[in-house]
């Protein structure tokens, strides 16, 4: 079984693994960066980079996670059966584990990093992320989620229920994209408003994805009450409420939420202006980081270029909101379990170097003493 191993390992280092998958690497960037016009910097990331396979047509190839994944195992198989495991040898070992984690780190973030952003007023706090993406369809009772479901599951026909809401849903139109025209009056028979007014209607999607109008149409049977036609959509400022048994249930098609581990409370937002203009040439946020999991409770400011790092997590100051009666802050939050190993990584490779050079240099030295002495 170990002979089996170790022929298989040694196999898996050859460099002619290498020799194609470095083509492979060069030429899904060039398409990447080609597709990235038409279809947006994010769908271009998920389908060329952050998938394991790509479909060309009816045939799957290699992506970018699938290819990363070969030249690590590559990259680990040359390390540990190709290296020579000797002092003098030390300090290559040591820079060749470095670019092993590096990659390894490159993988791992592709892998688990999350994006969002958090939206807190001054005087608020807030433990919720929302996600610049994904969109989900969510029925709540007052402040408790009862049911989300993710836009791609959505399509025309489907039927939701569910022992958590007292009605069924019939999707009667889905649009990832939408756009929004007014409903002919020959068509306005069954709808409750603002249905009655306004109708959605597909359109291609955006190349940035956050332009995407994510909506649906939907029928409601089952309450002998509230049945009838109803439209909602991602930011629609009134989604329609039902009330059902005296209970309020909302349905709103919103961006993917994810809870913070600990609560961030916006004690004050400061703009700074250039002369003579309305533009910002700084902004901050003064917050509260509140952790009852870990006991903890501190203050800190974020401003741009000036980062909070916590807990696996990192706070950018994004943007803000000034239209309202108070102001908001927006938080860039980026979750990424691989941050730290392209430091560590780094460091394992300079000291690596350092190693190897004084080492080099350790022995020329004791050659030139040995010849001066013969």
């Amino acid at each position: 079984m170990l002979e089996t191993i170790k022929k298989i390992a040694t196999r898996l280092a050859q460099p002619d693994i290498l020799f194609w998958v470095l083509p492979m690497m060069m030429a899904l960037i060039v398409l990447g960066t080609i597709a990235q016009k038409s279809i947006g910097l994010f769908a271009a990331q998920q389908e060329y980079f952050g998938s394991f396979f790509l479909m060309l047509g009816p045939i799957p190839i290699p992506a970018g996670l699938s290819i990363m994944g070969v030249f690590l195992i590559n990259l680990l198989c040359k390390f540990v059966m190709k290296s020579e495991w000797t002092w003098q040898k030390s300090g290559t070992i040591i820079s060749h584990f470095g670019v092993l984690l590096l990659v390894f780190g490159g993988l791992m973030t592709a892998l688990t990093s999350k994006e969002g952003f958090v939206m807190i007023p001054q005087g608020g706090s807030s433990t919720i992320v929302e996600d610049y993406h994904a969109r989900n369809l969510a029925i709540r009772s007052e402040t408790e989620t009862l049911l989300t479901i993710p836009h791609e599951h959505l399509e025309n026909g489907m039927t939701v229920s569910d022992p958590k809401i007292p009605f069924t849903l019939n999707v009667d139109k889905y649009c990832f994209n939408c756009t929004i025209t007014s409903r002919p009056e020959n068509l306005q028979q069954g709808w409750e408003r603002p249905g009655i007014f306004m109708m959605l209607n597909k359109a291609p999607a955006e190349s940035q994805d956050e332009k995407n109008l994510t909506g649906i149409e939907f029928s409601i049977t089952g309450t002998h009450g509230v049945d009838g036609k109803y439209l909602t959509f991602d930011g629609f400022p009134k989604p329609p409420t039902l009330v059902v048994n005296d209970k309020p249930y909302t349905i709103t098609i919103e961006r993917a939420r994810r809870e913070l581990p600990f609560s961030i409370e916006l004690k004050e937002f400061k703009r700074a202006l250039h002369p003579g203009t309305d533009m910002a040439s700084a902004f901050m946020s003064q917050i509260t980081i509140n952790d009852k999991e870990q006991g903890v409770s501190f203050p800190a400011t974020i401003e741009m270029n000036e980062p909070l790092r916590y807990r696996g997590f990192t706070l950018y100051q994004s943007s803000f909101d000034l239209n309202g009666e108070v102001p908001y802050t927006i938080l860039a939050v980026v979750e990424n379990k691989g941050r730290l190993f392209p430091y560590i990584a780094s460091i394992l490779i300079a000291l690596g170097l350092i190693i190897h050079l004084g080492l080099r240099i350790a022995n020329r030295i004791k050659s030139r003493t040995e010849e001066n002495a013969a």
